[in-house]
C-alpha cells in the first residue's frame, strides 16, 4: 500500500508533543557523546602509549604470505556463506572464481579467508574476504575488494571495508573506500564506471595471470604494496630479510588510525573523500547505499517504442534479466504503481516485478534465501534489477535439519492464460472502490498480484480526495471481489 507524504507541520501540536516525547532521548545522547569526548583525550594518550612500543615489538609481516589452497568444503561455515553469496552476486556480471585460500600470516591473532575472482573482458578482479579473529577480539567481518590495472603501472582498488587502513596507500595505488556500499554488485558498478571515466589503458594480463596463478597472483600485490610501503619509509625491513617491521613513525600512524575514538572518524573521513572523488566523475555513491530495494546494481532501455501495459508483457521483458541475475529465482509477487491520464484513466507507470530463491546445503545444514526486484520504468523505457537481499538459517543438528526443511518455501506465482491482467482487473477494482469511497472520489494508486494460501490474488490500492486508503482483493482467476 502506497503512503501519501504529509507534512509534520500539518498538525503541530502533534509535532510538539513528538518534541517533548523525544527530548530526553535527546538529551540522553547528547550526555553521551559528551562523556565519550571527555574520556577520549587520556584513553587517546594512554592506547598511544601502550600500542606504538607493542607494535615495533611484536608485528611482523611477511614479504611473501604463504596462501593455502582450499576446497569449498574445506571453508568454515560462516566464511563459506560470505564467499559464495559475493561471488553468486557477481556471477550475473561474468565474473570466474579462480580459487578459495586462507592466510594466518597477514592478521595477528587472526584468519584471512579469500576467494579470487576475475572478469577477464574487463580487466577487474575481485578479492571476496571474510576475517575471523581468534578469542572474539572483534566481530568477524567480510568485504569485497576490486582491483584493476593501468598501463602504466598504476592500480585501482574500491572495496567496502568497514575498518580503516593503519598505513596510506603507496603511489601507485589509488583506493576508494566505501563503507556503506554493502552489495557487491553495486560496488561493482561504482568500480567500472570509474575505471571507464579514466583515461589510462587497461592491463589486462593481471587478471589473465590471476586465472592461471592465483595463489601467485595474491602474493605479487601483497608484495608490490608491502616493498612501497619499504620505500615510502614507513616499513622496515627485517634482519632475515623475509619479513618487514614498522619503523616508528609508522607505528604511531598505525595506532593513531585505529585507535578509539578516531577509527571511526578515519573511517568516515576515507568515505567521503571517496565519495568527492567519484562524484568529480559524475558517479553518486549515494545511489548504491541503503535498503536492496531503493539499489539498483544494474539497468537496461528497451528498444524504441516497447510499450508495456500489462504484467504479462512486462514479465516477457523482466525474466530474461532475472535469469541472469539468479537462474533459480522464481517470481513471487507483482506490484504496479499506477498514473492517471488525461482521460482519468489508470496508466500503469513502474511495474516491481518481486523474484526469491532458495538454496539448501544438506552437508552444512544450511538454507539460503535470496530475493531481488526487476523495475520496469514505463517514463523513461527502462529496466533495472535491485541489489539482492541475502539471508541463510542454519541448523544445529539433524532433527532440527529435518524440521527446518519440512516447510518447503513458498509456492512461486504463475503467470498463466487463467489469470486475469490489469486490463480486466482495474476496471472491477475501480466499480468497487468507486461504490465504496461514495460522494468522494477515488483515484486508482497501485495494484500487486501475490500468492495467498496457494491461490493468486489482486490487491488494487485507492486513495480518496480526503486521503483516506480504500483497498479491494480480488481473485485472480474470476475476478470476484473477495474482499472489500
Amino acid at each position: 500500500m502506497t503512503e501519501r507524504r504529509k507534512s509534520p507541520m500539518r498538525h503541530p501540536f502533534l509535532f510538539l508533543l513528538r518534541m517533548i516525547v523525544l527530548l530526553p532521548s535527546y538529551t540522553l545522547v547528547l550526555l553521551v557523546r559528551l562523556i565519550k569526548w571527555l574520556i577520549a583525550p587520556p584513553a587517546l594518550l594512554l592506547q598511544l602509549l601502550l600500542g606504538v612500543p607493542l607494535a615495533l615489538l611484536r608485528i611482523r609481516q611477511p614479504l611473501r604470505p604463504r596462501f593455502v589452497p582450499l576446497g569449498e568444503t574445506e571453508l568454515p561455515d560462516a566464511a563459506w556463506v560470505a564467499l559464495t553469496d559475493a561471488a553468486e552476486a557477481l556471477a550475473a556480471e561474468g565474473f570466474v572464481r579462480y580459487g578459495d585460500f586462507c592466510c594466518s600470516e597477514l592478521i595477528q591473532g587472526g584468519t584471512l579467508w579469500l576467494r579470487l575472482l576475475g572478469q577477464p573482458e574487463q580487466g577487474i578482479g575481485a578479492t571476496a574476504a571474510y576475517v575471523e579473529l581468534k578469542n572474539n577480539a572483534r566481530p568477524p567481518h567480510h568485504f569485497i575488494e576490486f582491483s584493476t590495472e593501468f598501463r602504466d603501472g598504476r592500480v585501482l582498488d574500491t572495496n567496502n571495508l568497514n575498518l580503516p587502513y593503519s598505513l596510506p596507500a603507496p603511489p601507485y595505488l589509488a583506493r576508494v573506500q566505501l563503507k556503506d556500499v554493502w552489495d557487491p554488485r553495486a560496488l561493482y558498478a561504482l568500480h567500472r564506471s570509474l575505471v571507464a571515466s579514466l583515461p589510462q589503458a587497461i592491463n589486462p594480463d593481471t587478471v589473465e595471470q590471476a586465472a592461471h596463478d592465483p595463489a601467485g597472483s595474491l602474493v605479487a600485490g601483497y608484495s608490490r604494496e608491502i616493498r612501497a610501503l619499504v620505500e615510502e619509509g614507513w616499513l622496515r625491513l627485517s634482519a632475515g630479510g623475509n619479513a618487514v617491521r614498522l619503523r616508528p613513525r609508522g607505528a604511531l600512524t598505525g595506532i593513531w588510525r585505529q585507535a578509539w575514538p578516531l577509527a571511526s572518524l578515519h573511517l568516515r573521513a576515507a568515505d567521503r573523500h571517496s565519495r568527492r572523488l567519484l562524484a568529480e566523475h559524475g558517479l553518486d555513491a549515494a545511489a548504491f547505499a541503503g535498503s536492496a530495494m531503493s539499489i539498483r546494481v544494474a539497468s537496461q532501455s528497451l528498444p524504441a517504442g516497447t510499450s508495456i501495459g500489462t504484467i504479462l508483457a512486462g514479465y516477457e521483458q523482466a525474466r530474461p534479466l532475472a535469469r541472469q541475475t539468479d537462474p533459480r529465482a522464481v517470481l513471487e509477487a507483482v506490484v504496479v504503481e499506477l498514473d492517471h491520464s488525461p482521460a482519468d484513466t489508470p496508466v500503469p507507470r513502474e511495474f516491481r516485478y518481486s523474484f526469491r530463491g532458495c538454496d539448501e546445503q544438506p552437508q552444512r545444514r544450511i538454507r539460503r534465501w535470496r530475493s531481488f526486484d526487476v523495475l520496469f520504468d514505463s517514463a523513461t523505457g527502462t529496466l533495472a534489477v535491485t541489489a539482492m537481499e541475502r539471508e541463510f538459517e542454519q541448523a544445529a543438528d539433524e532433527t532440527e535439519w529435518t524440521d527446518l526443511t519440512a516447510a518447503s518455501p513458498p509456492a512461486p506465482l504463475r503467470l498463466d492464460p487463467w489469470l486475469r491482467d490489469l486490463d480486466r482487473i482495474l476496471p472491477a477494482a475501480q466499480t468497487a472502490l468507486t461504490a465504496r469511497a461514495g460522494a468522494k472520489r477515488a483515484a486508482l494508486d497501485s495494484a500487486s498480484l501475490y500468492i495467498d494460501d496457494g491461490m493468486p490474488r489482486w490487491q488494487v490500492v485507492a486513495w480518496t480526495e480526503n486521503d483516506t486508503p480504500l483497498y479491494v482483493v480480488l481473485d485472480a482467476r474470476s475476478g470476484a471481489i473477495l474482499k472489500n
